[in-house]
């Protein structure tokens, strides 16, 4: 197999395994705040620990990736053989902007749901913990797998083209903004259900929104997997 078409190879395994275990974890994650009704808690401060979870999940995720899969120019794999990069400086300079950018867009999220009709008084708990849950789940991932310089262009809605990891982060953001911004329809109908209380159907929007962005991702890798995987069985033979 040619090498770049051995790149793209297992550049579309490691998405695919990223996204087929966010699919998997996350499922089950939801599901188990659904049954036990914990996802009415999803505006207080005690849905930390949840959040905390997901932060953990998606550092396991990445980590594994990381050493399992052979090393690619996707993402920030390139800056693991550079020894630059790997300067404990560099390191925790990196941390240290991540943390800045990631505390930043937590308040940029927070500052759009008051716009967007927040109340910024009576309410503040529930948008700042939907603030926070936004920015686990399109921010955090974003620093981990390209680094702080990428969330700018997910500020400013600029599609990420380049290698297919930038297009699966970029997919699941703008489903999971997509599904926040759909949740909020649900708040003002007439139907007094715990559920409509903000805000529990904009971020439970935004989590069934990173469940489908990583499967369509993962559904539109899986063709492509098949094709390299039957010509590299083509060049064998």
């Amino acid at each position: 197999m040619h090498l770049s078409n051995f790149d793209d190879y297992q550049s579309y395994k490691l998405v695919a395994f990223y996204c087929g275990c966010t699919c998997v974890y996350f499922s089950t994650l939801l599901s188990a705040l659904y049954f036990t009704n914990y996802l009415y808690s999803i505006g207080k401060y005690s849905f930390y620990p949840v959040i905390g979870v997901i932060i953990v999940a998606e550092y396991i995720k990445f980590l594994v990736g990381t050493f399992h899969f052979p090393k690619t120019q996707t993402g920030r794999y390139d800056g693991f053989t550079s020894t630059k990069r790997n300067n404990l400086w560099t390191r925790i300079r990196e941390i240290l902007k991540s943390s800045f950018i990631i505390v930043l867009m937590w308040f940029v999220y927070f500052f759009i749901a008051i716009l967007f009709g927040a109340e910024v008084f009576s309410k503040h708990e529930e948008t700042f913990m939907l603030s926070a849950v936004l920015c686990a789940l399109t921010v955090f991932p974003v620093c981990l797998n390209l680094g702080s310089n990428s969330v700018i262009s997910l500020l400013f809605g600029i599609k990420m083209t380049g290698d297919i990891l930038r297009e699966s982060l970029f997919c699941s953001y703008r489903y999971t903004l997509l599904g926040t911004w759909l949740g909020a329809f649900v708040i003002p109908l007439d139907w007094d259900r715990p559920w409509q209380v903000w805000p529990i159907p904009c971020a439970s929007g935004a989590m069934l929104g990173f469940i489908v962005g990583n499967m369509v991702m993962l559904l539109s890798l899986l063709p492509k997997i098949i094709k390299s995987c039957y010509c590299k069985s083509g060049k064998k033979n």
